[in-house]
């Protein structure tokens, strides 16, 4: 093998690819197709209108207690986003009023926050803790700010906020008015509550002219049961205190362990631990669309007679060697192009989704050492299949040949896809560390333990494992390529590309 005919040729596929446009047209084009699926929801969310609703009140007090609930469920996730800001040193994309409470509510657990954010909506008694008492001190500013939210910004703030999907329209309507105002589309729904809510009999209506979004029912619902309830078990004589902690859900804190000990994780922390499936999928579209490249360009050039040209001055190894260089610098330039604009697209569009306000959090959640490992398992997981799909194009004519050689490739590549989700969330699995031990998964598993991580002792095992398996795959692919590649006829059967391995090379067959 001579390496400059190997830098020739891989040079020669580097630039026939990446000095196309439609190249980089293709290689924009995935990450912007992944990115609608990702943000077409977000936007589509972000300027839906708020459904309008009104209330017909008989029993005159249910709806005043509801409004409540609803800013007091609101105000939790306020006080939540607060301390999930403050953990994360972001108080600064808060806006002031939150931003000013950030502090003392992240010396808060879920539980505490919940209960002072019932009683600053409820008028409750003020709380013990100092750091509860210091934002109770501030609630009628807090309630004036929040009772003042348009619903784009409410939006804009967190997008699980109720006023944010939901808009109350106070005020005494008859019956018809309410009708007309349902089918012009002024109100989206209206509730009837009858006189004696709590009997048994009691008539609830709900009203609208689209009952197939039940998103609004449901959550009116949930807070109408919240505070009936809450009236019956008045009722019988039980204090607010022994119903609520008759009905309490037990509450688990989650708590991110590291090397320097255990703390309270935080949403986007929470996230990150999913990021070794974007590694996945960024693997396998590198992979498979790389390597697949190779096979392309090698079927083309022999339909086309080029390889018979190459190869009447350029040995056939060094011609497959340098075709697997070239075509894996394109894929190297493909993978450093998706990254490069994930991570503009995430610093300039972030704040448009949920983990927008943590995006500094997520990348640095990338550690030096998952990229590491991703680029040696890019790089060996590349030369497996660069080599399976290489004998492939050098052993038949045109694509419609390669194509039941292809398909066993593509079904077999699934596997990893469909049980990515079930690998991140437990890692080192027994079933997940065996089968990181199956050379054609090694590379998508390895990279999916990402989160736990894996024990250093896989890392260099399934690489010692890959590597030999590599290099075996490319001497074989090598023996298949060197014959393939001149073979005009119907494509080989399996017992002819038996015996395309066996046969050895000529040098060695003359001595």
């Amino acid at each position: 093998m001579k390496l400059r005919n190997i830098l020739l040729i891989a040079r020669r596929d580097y630039l026939a690819y990446v000095a196309r446009r439609r190249f980089w047209i293709g290689v924009l084009a995935i990450p912007i197709i992944l990115s609608m699926f990702i943000f077409v929801p977000a936007l589509i969310q972000k300027f839906q209108s708020a459904h309008s609703y009104a209330v017909v009140d008989q029993s005159g007090w249910v709806i005043n207690a509801v409004n409540k609930r609803v800013a007091a469920g609101d105000l939790t996730v306020l006080l939540n986003l607060a301390a999930e800001n403050s953990a994360a040193g972001n108080k600064s994309s808060l806006p002031a009023p939150l931003a000013s409470l950030a502090t003392a509510a992240g010396k808060l657990d879920s539980a505490e926050r919940k209960r002072l954010a019932d009683a600053i909506a409820e008028g409750g008694a003020a709380p013990e803790t100092p750091a509860a008492l210091s934002i109770w001190k501030k609630r009628a500013g807090l309630l004036d700010w929040y009772q003042g939210l348009t619903t784009e910004k409410a939006r804009s703030i967190d997008g699980s906020l109720a006023i944010s999907r939901y808009h109350f329209v106070a005020g005494k309507m008859s019956p018809s008015e309410l009708q007309s105002k349902v089918v012009n589309g002024k109100l989206f729904a209206y509730f009837v509550i009858p006189a004696k809510p709590l009997d048994p009999d009691a008539n609830f209506i709900y009203a609208s002219k689209n009952l197939t979004d039940k998103g609004l029912r449901k959550w009116f619902n949930g807070n109408l049961t919240e505070v009936i309830q809450a009236r019956k078990v008045s009722g019988v004589g039980l204090s607010a205190e022994k119903a609520a902690w008759l009905k309490a859900p037990v509450i688990f804190q989650d708590k991110l362990v590291t090397k320097s000990g255990s703390r309270q994780a935080t949403a986007a922390e929470k996230t990150a631990q999913w990021l070794p499936v974007g590694y996945v999928v960024l693997l396998y579209i590198a992979i498979i669309g790389v390597a697949q490249m190779l096979m392309m360009s090698t079927i083309d050039e022999k339909s086309n007679r080029i390889a018979e040209t190459l190869l009447a001055s350029v040995d056939p190894m060094d011609v497959m060697a340098g075709k697997t260089m070239g075509i894996a610098a394109v894929g190297a330039t493909m993978v450093c192009a998706w990254v490069f604009i994930v991570l503009v697209v995430i610093a300039g569009f972030g704040n448009m989704l949920p983990i927008g306000g943590y995006a500094h959090t997520l990348i640095s959640s990338i550690s030096i050492w998952s990229v590491v490992w991703f680029v040696v398992y890019f790089i060996l997981g590349f030369l497996l299949y660069a080599s399976i799909l290489g004998a492939i194009g050098a052993a038949v004519n045109n694509i419609q040949e390669a194509q039941p050689f292809f398909a066993p490739v593509v079904m077999f590549l699934y596997i990893p896809m469909i049980i990515m989700a079930f690998v991140v969330k437990d890692p080192n699995a027994v079933w997940a560390r065996a089968l990181s031990y199956f050379p054609p998964l090694t590379p998508f598993l390895m990279v999916n333990r990402a989160a736990a991580p894996p024990p250093l002792v896989d890392y260099v095992a399934t690489t010692a494992l890959l590597v030999v398996t590599a290099a075996i795959m490319l001497f074989v692919s090598g023996r298949i390529f060197r014959i393939g590649l001149l073979n005009t006829g119907a494509p080989p059967k399996v017992k002819e590309l038996l015996s395309w391995i066996r046969t050895p090379s000529p040098d060695k067959a003359g001595n």
